[in-house]
């Protein structure tokens, strides 16, 4: 029996001010936004979810320690890493550590939200990089 497909499910740790940037990337995704660590393990254990998103700017917690905390659950869990703040003082080289030590820790792909335009064109681009991680039984379309 083929099950009809479904709206992928996304549990998104990101502050307030990026939460309207990933609603324009993913319209059509079950999203639920948390803004606490103990607020994310709630929701990864109260339902089912295709894919999380961890902003670099992610509240008093860390994206690392909210990555390591998913991970050592199910290794093989999509995890997202994104940027959608600028760093207020750092430069580039703390933007390439970040990036390292993320995927140092498990995450599968690295998105600087900063880098595409936030437009149409420029979400259908970050889009397309997350839609390679949903399972094939979720559609975004």
């Amino acid at each position: 029996m083929n099950l009809p497909p479904r709206a992928p499910r996304v549990v998104a740790a990101v502050r307030r001010t990026t939460q309207r940037r990933i609603r324009a990337i993913l319209p059509d995704c079950e999203l639920r936004f948390v803004e606490t660590g103990t607020e994310l393990l709630r929701a990864l254990d109260g339902s089912a979810c295709d894919l999380l998103i961890v902003g670099l700017h992610f509240d008093q917690s860390s994206a690392a320690q909210a990555l390591q905390r998913v991970l050592s659950r199910d290794e093989n869990f999509p995890v997202v890493c994104v940027r959608g703040l600028p760093f207020s003082l750092l430069g580039q080289s703390a933007l390439e550590a970040a990036r390292l030590a993320m995927s140092e820790l498990g995450a599968h792909n690295f998105i600087d939200l900063l880098q595409y335009p936030d437009d149409a064109l420029g979400n259908e681009r970050v889009r397309t990089m997350l839609e390679r991680l949903l399972p094939a039984r979720s559609a975004l379309r």
